[in-house]
């Protein structure tokens, strides 16, 4: 894992999405350059995993979507979600609830770090960071009351998959995820501030 300068610890995020080939891939690129330009290199390593085949590339609709941004994504090889490799994680992004249930089937410790995006953000909204000395402990106060029981019933919102749709609304759903990963960092900004000069 990467740290960052200034003794602050690089902090730990993975996006997940059904086959790690499209909605994780770009929420991942784009979580991980805003990251850097808002907080430094080196202060947050993002990394994306899926469910599905291992050593698939990105979909081109995402690779193009992201060149479009600057970004260079067509390296990419899916990776499956393991206990190993999603236990260590300050955050878990998916873009789905049954995502995050089949986290918490791997590991009860990884589901506290585990929500969807759109999850992550309606309870970060109103959350306190006073006090909070870390991103992990920031990310378990949010989920500290969600059973795992209650959680399958419950009404999350998601990431739809844009994967097959026109190119007229594979665009408009990565703006949306481009927004989303905005808010994202402005709420991971609130904990973990950028370094001084």
């Amino acid at each position: 894992m990467s740290t960052a300068a200034d003794d602050q610890p690089a902090i730990h995020i993975i996006t997940v999405c059904s086959h790690n080939r499209t909605r994780s891939v770009m929420t991942g690129a784009l979580l991980q350059t805003m990251l850097d330009q808002r907080l430094g290199p080196g202060t947050a390593f993002v990394e994306s995993l899926g469910f599905g085949p291992e050593d698939l590339p990105s979909i081109p609709d995402a690779v193009d979507a992201m060149r479009r941004r600057g970004l260079d994504t067509s390296g990419h090889r899916s990776r499956q979600v393991t206990k190993d490799n999603i236990e260590p994680a300050d955050l878990v992004l998916t873009s789905e609830r049954d995502h995050v249930i089949k986290i918490a089937a791997l590991s009860p410790r990884a589901y506290r770090q585990s929500m969807t995006m759109p999850e992550f953000l309606s309870l970060a909204e109103w959350a306190d960071t006073d006090g909070v000395e870390s991103l992990r402990e920031f990310v378990t106060s949010l989920t500290a009351q969600r059973t795992a029981r209650d959680y399958i019933t419950s009404d999350i919102e998601e990431i739809d998959d844009p994967t097959g749709s026109s190119p007229r609304a594979f665009e408009a759903a990565v703006v949306a995820m481009e927004e989303m990963c905005r808010r994202v960092v402005d709420a991971i900004s609130d904990v973990v501030p950028a370094p001084t000069p």
